[in-house]
């Protein structure tokens, strides 16, 4: 999509931990979209995919720092 780039999670361990992405997505205030994880079932760990804009990409990285420690996983804007 043009404009936007891939955000990639990985080992995602349970769902507290996407939550924590999704809410730091939210406080951060950018236009964002749920891609998909892999495997696409409810088996953890996973690897979960969103659209974020392009412009935010530091902004992104930046505010999933936190929550990436707390939860231990990677975080990563391609």
């Amino acid at each position: 999509m043009p404009g936007e780039a891939m955000l990639r999670v990985e080992n995602v361990r349970e769902e507290a931990a996407l939550e924590s992405v999704r809410d730091a997505l939210d406080r951060l205030g950018v236009d964002y979209e749920y891609v998909r994880s892999e495997p696409e079932d409810d088996r953890f760990p996973q690897t979960a995919y969103f659209y974020v804009p392009d412009d935010s990409a530091d902004d992104v990285e930046w505010a999933l720092a936190d929550p990436s420690r707390k939860h231990g996983f990677e975080a990563e804007v391609l």
